[in-house]
């Protein structure tokens, strides 16, 4: 199939998108092509560059597990799990009193006379 080069403008109206948005995007997928200073996009490439593009399906912000019952985080067994999992049991102790102790004595002044 003979490429068919399309200039970003060209691209971008073609695909009812912003130019930047559409440069962006082939970058980050390796479908613009670069010749000197000259920067085109193959029309060929215009639908897997779309599919390149589709959101993922999210993950439900909530759940009804009996993890989220309990108040407690699924953490995988990484490193980096762990050391979340210490971070937070730190910050849910209490801290020390930062005030002096209370039950001081009362010292009399003397007064002149």
């Amino acid at each position: 199939m003979r490429p068919d080069l399309a200039t970003l403008d060209a691209a971008a109206s073609e695909l009812g998108v912003p130019k930047g948005s559409l440069k962006s995007a082939a970058e980050e997928h390796g479908f613009l092509v670069r010749m000197g200073r000259a920067i085109r996009i193959d029309r060929n490439d215009f639908s897997k560059l779309i599919i390149a593009c589709r959101d993922q399906a999210k993950a439900h912000a909530s759940t009804s597990s009996l993890i989220a019952r309990t108040g407690t985080s699924e953490i995988p067994d990484s490193q980096t799990g762990q050391r979340a999992a210490q971070a937070a049991s730190k910050l849910k102790r209490r801290s020390p009193p930062t005030s002096p102790p209370k039950g001081g004595k009362v010292l009399q002044m003397s007064r002149p006379t």
